[in-house]
């Protein structure tokens, strides 16, 4: 399907979008990515996700554009598709060098992309699903919304394979997050996620719906979660821009709760179909 892209000031069809063999993100994931869910024409938490990629374009060393800038890309990305339903993809990169090497040249014009792709909305609690334990094994620094995500795939694969739809991710026993997700646990009626640290990276949801969870007087704390506990939990949701709060109903073999969506998880998942259509009705 055509959609229209822009590259580096330019409005193409995304048929005759190119970059340069030797661009940074290409030879070696030198780059940051961004995803941000639009809800009929409206793009949603746009603000948060701008400050995530503000703060890893600057880990990196990027410099970022202003504010407006993405403001005005989003909105005309937008407009140009004309699908009111959808996920604005934003990727920068150090550039394109003249030839191959590990040190970046001081000069380099940042590569700047960004697309459309559908999004299908839902506006029900999703049905439970299951997850499967696994040992991340990617780097050390999640906290960067890096585009090198091999070691993503890589775990995705495997869930998909032992049919799951995301990997619950940990090292040495604690649990970090997903492949492209965060995780929540309620027990006796606490909301528990792993700290945002340099372990995970924070998603905009996320940080939504620990937004939510105080509006809602849910108690919710940020702390290490281990796997040892995973038999304790009452209830487990996980969260992200596509998905949302998605139940999971199943841990591997561990049945959480009552294998359905449990009354915390659906209160929080409520109240952010709420926050969508009141975004729409603006």
């Amino acid at each position: 399907m055509t959609t229209t892209v822009y590259l580096n000031g330019e409005w193409l069809a995304s048929e005759q979008a190119k970059v340069s063999v030797f661009d940074r993100g290409f030879l070696f994931s030198d780059g940051i990515y961004e995803v941000v869910p639009v809800y009929q024409g409206h793009p949603f938490l746009l603000q948060l996700h701008l400050q995530r990629l503000h703060r890893s374009l600057t880990a990196i060393g990027i410099q970022a554009p202003t504010e407006d800038f993405w403001n005005n890309l989003v909105a005309e990305l937008i407009q140009r598709n004309a699908d009111p339903d959808c996920l604005v993809y934003i990727q920068v990169t150090m550039g394109a060098e003249a030839q191959r090497s590990h040190l970046p040249t001081s000069d380099l014009q940042p590569t700047i992309f960004a697309c459309v792709s559908p999004l299908q909305v839902h506006w029900q609690v999703p049905q439970p699903a299951k997850v499967a334990v696994l040992d991340d094994i990617r780097w050390q620094r999640c906290d960067i919304k890096s585009i090198s995500l091999l070691g993503n795939i890589m775990l995705k694969r495997e869930a998909a394979a032992r049919g799951a739809i995301e990997p619950l991710l940990h090292r040495d026993g604690r649990i970090t997050e997903g492949a492209s997700c965060n995780y929540f646990a309620v027990h006796q009626g606490k909301l528990l996620t792993p700290p945002a640290d340099h372990l995970i990276l924070s998603g905009i949801t996320r940080t939504w719906v620990l937004h939510l969870a105080q509006q809602l007087h849910i108690e919710a704390v940020e702390e290490p979660i281990y796997v040892n506990q995973l038999h304790h939990f009452d209830e487990l949701f996980l969260t992200s821009s596509s998905r949302e709060v998605q139940p999971v109903g199943q841990i591997d073999d561990i049945i959480v709760g009552n294998g359905q969506c449990g009354e915390v998880t659906a209160r929080l998942a409520e109240a952010f179909q709420a926050s969508k259509r009141h975004l729409i009705q603006e």
